[in-house]
């Protein structure tokens, strides 16, 4: 069907319209939309794009030449504090990738 014959078909039965869309009083057309769903924001993926971010961030810091003498130990700290967490995701990753392997057996709950 050509946008010309879908075009007379929806002039001739203006009731038929795909679904989803709504009309305004104003005639405009508008998307039906859903809740957006609850994010849990204490899970392992959102701390591992964080830790990611902030060690690329604080790192491209250092490259771009931002360093200056007189917050020199502030910035070690940050450094430090970002590749600490970077760490620990990355153990978590290494320690998922090992159990799903049969590498390792889990611990047994207590």
């Amino acid at each position: 069907m050509s946008a010309k014959e879908r075009r007379i078909r929806r002039q001739r039965h203006p009731d038929t319209r795909p679904a989803g869309l709504h009309a305004n009083p104003d005639g405009e057309a508008k998307r039906a939309l859903r809740p957006l769903p609850e994010w849990k924001w204490t899970t392992f993926p959102v701390f591992c794009a964080l830790s990611v971010g902030l060690f690329v961030g604080v790192y491209a810091g250092f490259i771009a030449g931002l360093n200056d003498e007189s917050h020199r130990t502030f910035q070690l700290v940050v450094f430090i504090t970002a590749a600490l967490f970077l760490g620990l995701s990355f153990s978590r990753l290494m320690t998922r990738f090992l159990v799903s392997r049969n590498w390792v057996r889990p611990r047994a709950k207590q």
